[in-house]
């Protein structure tokens, strides 16, 4: 049974098509505004996500841009949205859409562009949530959706761990990066590493997936996309 997230403030619209598509077969979540989105994104699979670009607690068009790095291309993202105008189309097509409908689409339009939709992707096995390690605004965000600052270090940091892909940055390595023997030890890079800990889990509830290799080093043994 194929999953379908409709993010929607609309509450009515959100429940007429949730019970339209539902009745086609299909399983369905609801989400109102983009935390919830991500939230629901960051715990579950979906294989198509109906988004409303003009929701109340944030810009739809950076939503989708991060559904898209949370997931990549095996969801497929249906925009339904009253704006008409052909710069939000392409802005919706180029942060990375399937299809772009208005809201004056029938239920059965947007249920047979969600099938054909389905038909195109491929059959994608469920995936460990992502996380996004985001260069301009220097933060973490977590498969949840929450965002971590960070400072210039970890982030420094954090991009040497993304850069092994999983494979394991030794103390050597990590300690001339994040600057000279004078002024940032061994000892100094523990501490920094139980500090981001210790923000990660005040701020999402749990460890961020950073694994210390004892003797050897740091690597991040999660799923994680830079931005």
């Amino acid at each position: 049974m194929s999953r379908i997230l409709i993010v929607e403030d609309e509450v009515s619209l959100r429940d007429d098509l949730g019970v339209f598509l539902e009745a086609k077969g299909y399983e369905v979540r609801g989400a109102g505004s983009v935390v919830d989105a991500m939230q629901q994104v960051g715990a579950s699979r979906f294989d198509v996500i109906v988004l409303d670009i003009g929701l109340p607690d944030g810009n739809g068009i950076d939503l989708l841009k991060q559904i898209r790095a949370a997931c990549g291309l095996d969801c497929g993202v249906v925009v339904l949205t009253s704006r008409q105008e052909l710069q939000d189309k392409l802005q919706a097509l180029d942060a990375g859409s399937d299809a772009y409908l208005v809201k004056h689409a029938s239920l059965r339009e947007i249920e047979g562009t969600v099938r054909n939709l389905l038909r195109r992707l491929p059959a994608a096995a469920p995936s460990e949530p992502c996380w996004i390690l985001d260069q301009k605004g220097r933060s973490l965000i977590a498969p949840t959706g929450e965002t971590v600052s960070l400072t210039p270090r970890e982030l420094t940091f954090l991009l040497q761990l993304t850069a092994a892909e999983g494979e394991t940055c030794d103390h050597t390595q990590l300690t001339m990066v994040l600057g000279d023997e004078a002024d940032f030890s061994l000892a100094n890079l523990n501490t920094l590493v139980r500090r981001l800990r210790l923000k990660v889990i005040d701020r999402v509830g749990h460890e961020p997936p950073i694994r210390a290799v004892y003797g050897k080093g740091y690597s991040f043994t999660g799923p994680i996309n830079l931005r």
